[in-house]
């Protein structure tokens, strides 16, 4: 049975004018010009596709836009929630590129990562895919400056800081080093449940 294409729009819009209906249309595109619907769900291949954007270096904001959504959605849909137990998740950035994303749990003494590029310089903990505690203590370590430093002491208390400890260090300097351009972005979690890695990247 052939579509009555006529009567369907008498339905719809109650005119099958030509140009009554393209007016419709060019209304509807006013007000919706980008399909900014707010998609909510993706599918497999549409997260694929948003994080090979996203390592090909695309923003998320441009990513958002080229899929109809928000700059947050693309957030939580490419950065799942941390594992429970979690108190604090890091982000391990270059520039304004999440690499390595890192849920800590302090009283267990174990950390949850997700590489977010395929570029090993960049990650958090290069080739290693199953970082031990010892190994995050090092990483943090390696982000600030040396515990030798001739003046450690006076460093320190120009952060508001007594002792040498290098996750306090961090939260002062976000883990920024003069040799390279990466830095570390910080969630912390008090609830139960973390802030997305990717709500402010």
């Amino acid at each position: 049975m052939e579509t009555d294409y006529r009567k369907l729009c008498l339905d719809l819009f109650g005119t099958d004018d030509k140009e009554q209906l393209r007016k419709i249309a060019e209304g509807v595109n006013r007000r919706n010009p980008r399909n900014a619907g707010r998609k909510k769900r993706f599918s497999a291949s549409e997260i694929r596709e948003m994080e090979t954007l996203r390592d090909g270096g695309m923003s998320l904001a441009q990513i958002a836009e080229q899929y109809g959504t928000s700059r947050q959605l693309v957030g939580r849909v490419l950065t799942p929630k941390s594992p429970e137990g979690c108190s604090m998740r890091m982000i391990y950035m270059f520039k304004q590129h999440p690499c390595t994303v890192i849920d800590i749990d302090f009283l267990k003494q174990k950390i949850y990562i997700q590489n977010k590029t395929d570029d090993i310089i960049h990650r958090a903990f290069g080739v290693v895919e199953n970082p031990t505690w010892d190994d995050f203590e090092l990483f943090l370590e390696d982000r600030c400056f040396p515990r030798e430093r001739g003046n450690c002491r006076s460093v320190l208390c120009s952060m508001g800081l007594t002792d040498y400890d290098p996750l306090q260090i961090i939260e002062k300097t976000q883990g920024r080093m003069a040799e390279d351009k990466q830095w570390i972005k910080i969630r912390y979690n008090d609830r139960g449940e973390i802030q997305h890695a990717s709500d402010s990247v």
